[in-house]
């Protein structure tokens, strides 16, 4: 209890007052945030929620860990919130890393949870344990300072973790010297997954080194906080002594060269970055082939990148930018999630997605639009026109092709190229300031609805 008090306070994770969801997934490091927070709870005046994500993984057991934590919840008086989800049809659907996609859902509901109980905090059980894990996984792939910081002790000022200080055998002693009960989760032990074979085998390999381990790793990774968010600090200085645009890159490469290497790869790499869905998918390789860009001898080259990106040498010119931007727009597509939003570099808009009551909507609006959640098809993506693309325009029974519906709506064809679409697999949903699909309208038996903004 001290030490997390001390890391509360050390980190500025609570303020009086503070309307708090806790993550309780049942297991052990969980539930002892729960009942460590309930201890400090009447010190802070803080309200205090249980939020717990049922992931349909797991069966019965994943049932039974719902049915654990809404009873410890009751047998604390505080409000239970939890959401059920199907990870593996999900992932049928989108495919990708099984650890991702149950991050991805795990944020999302978090997200929900906290605008139903207007909560100003959320508390993860990560400990220091979990750190050291995360650390080794990531040294293991190659990542930069970025990954070897580990996770953050708050994070986007809502997230955050008061056992990051405490080891997991530190939580083990403090539920047992309480009695306090907890549930196993029988997939912690499968070696399939890297984080599960680095704490059953390589960890306890490196603790014969070095027995306080998780300690050190933590320790290193709060240096490398620090020493990442002054290159992070210096590269925001670079791109706002410089006047960097970012929606056209254009530096010279006189003064790139001048740059310190560390300085030079992370200011590339956020420049990328800024062209990339979720700020993510760009690696040193990427960064790399710019940098030699910048060292070629040569006075015109070029590099293709992830997200439809190219980056070319003309002369003293570096320039990072779409393939075969022009005036008229380009081709793009951004993956939708939902809650969450999509910029759309190319055009300079934004889309922005929610989910709502029916009760909340309103089926006359042209923006924001209301669809019928049941009848979207995912995936969903923002996209730019297609060949062949169709829509069955709002009141009509059939379909119509979307380059003929935008003649008819005398759309200038020097615009018609940059319109974003929304699109599910089925067909496009939405024309912004055109026309919205009557397959999502709204009907008497509409419970939830989609919502779309443009701004």
């Amino acid at each position: 209890m001290r030490a997390v008090r001390e890391t509360i306070e050390r980190h500025a994770m609570l303020a009086p007052g503070d309307r708090v969801g806790i993550a309780v997934s049942g297991g052990p490091d969980s539930v002892a945030l729960l009942h460590l927070l309930a201890g400090v709870a009447e010190e802070y005046a803080l309200t205090l929620f249980v939020l717990h994500l049922n992931h349909g993984m797991r069966g019965k057991e994943a049932d039974r860990d719902e049915a654990f934590v809404r009873k410890t919840a009751e047998s604390m008086a505080i409000p239970f919130d939890s959401e059920r989800v199907s990870i593996p049809d999900l992932r049928q659907e989108r495919g990708g890393s099984l650890e991702d996609l149950c991050r991805e859902e795990r944020y999302a509901f978090f997200e929900r949870a906290a605008r139903r109980h207007d909560l100003d905090r959320i508390a993860l059980g990560h400990t220091l344990s979990d750190q050291a894990e995360t650390v080794i996984m990531r040294l293991l792939r190659g990542s930069g300072l970025e990954g070897l910081k580990g996770f953050l002790p708050v994070r986007d000022g809502m997230y955050i973790r008061p056992l990051m200080e405490v080891t997991r055998d530190e939580v083990a002693s403090f539920l047992e010297e309480r009695t306090i009960s907890y549930v196993t989760d029988s997939s912690n032990k499968d070696t399939a997954y890297l984080r599960n074979r680095i704490r059953s085998e390589l960890i306890p390999r490196l603790k014969t080194y070095n027995a306080r381990l998780e300690e050190t790793i933590g320790r290193t990774a709060q240096i490398l906080r620090m020493e990442d968010d002054f290159i992070a600090e210096s590269v925001a200085n670079v791109i706002s002594e410089w006047g960097v645009d970012l929606q056209a890159v254009r530096l010279p490469v006189s003064r790139l060269k001048e740059l310190h290497p560390a300085l030079l790869l992370r200011l590339i790499k956020t420049l990328l970055e800024g062209y990339s869905p979720g700020k993510n998918g760009i690696g040193y390789l990427h960064v790399r082939a710019v940098v030699d860009l910048i060292e070629s001898p040569g006075p015109s080259a070029s590099a293709d990148l992830p997200f439809n990106l190219t980056a070319r040498r003309e002369y003293d010119d570096l320039v990072i930018g779409l393939k075969g931007e022009s005036s008229s727009g380009c081709d793009f597509a951004y993956e939708v999630r939902i809650p969450g939003s999509v910029d759309i570099t190319e055009t300079g808009r934004r889309m922005i997605f929610s989910l709502a009551g029916a009760d909340e909507a309103d089926p006359r609006s042209e923006n924001p639009v209301f669809m019928d959640c049941s009848a979207v098809r995912p995936p969903l993506v923002v996209r730019s026109i297609r060949p062949g693309d169709r829509i069955q325009p709002l009141g009509m029974e059939g379909s119509k092709k979307v380059a003929t519906l935008l003649v008819d709506e005398k759309v200038p064809k020097a615009r018609r190229r940059s319109i974003p679409l929304l699109a599910d697999r089925v067909s496009v949903l939405w024309i912004p300031g055109v026309r919205l699909s009557d397959r999502v309208k709204m009907t008497d038996m509409t419970e939830k609805v989609v919502k779309a903004e443009i701004i």
